[in-house]
């Protein structure tokens, strides 16, 4: 994987316990300890929406707000994020299960951004067919 990009972190937060930080957060200091440059959710907002979010997960997709924020408004930055400075996209294990990480992986293809995946403290390259299969995969309802 090309070094000299900057990676979006994408993976599963909704319905998942401190809404999957611990896991945004060991990805990203050991991928940025091999020299990625990372953008991670987690992270967006500072430290106001890690201490909110760390408090308790309620189902952001099912309609509760984070800091006055919807799970729209939400995905809506990440996915203006990616838009305006990544140039690959970094997919955590079990993104596949997320609406909005498969959402961030669609936008990615669409604008035929590099990804990769992040396993066992290493990222390992994803081809864009792989991921466009996943993908539709999901929207038409059948489990990858």
């Amino acid at each position: 994987m090309d070094k000299d990009i900057k990676y979006y972190l994408a993976g599963p937060m909704s319905g998942i316990d401190q809404h999957n930080i611990p896991a945004f957060d060991e990805a990203t200091q050991r991928l940025r300890a091999q020299g990625y440059t990372l953008i991670s959710p987690a992270e967006l907002d500072g430290g106001a929406f890690r201490k909110e979010a760390m408090k308790d997960s309620p189902d952001m997709a099912g309609g509760a707000t984070c800091l006055g924020h919807t799970y729209g408004e939400l995905l809506s930055r990440d996915v203006q994020t990616i838009a305006d400075t990544c140039g690959g996209i970094i997919l955590l294990p079990g993104w596949h299960k997320s609406r909005g990480a498969r959402l961030e992986a669609y936008i990615g293809l669409a604008w035929g951004l590099r990804f990769g995946t992040y396993h066992f403290g290493s990222v390992v390259a994803l081809s864009n067919r792989f991921v466009a299969g996943v993908v539709a995969k999901e929207l038409v309802g059948e489990q990858p």
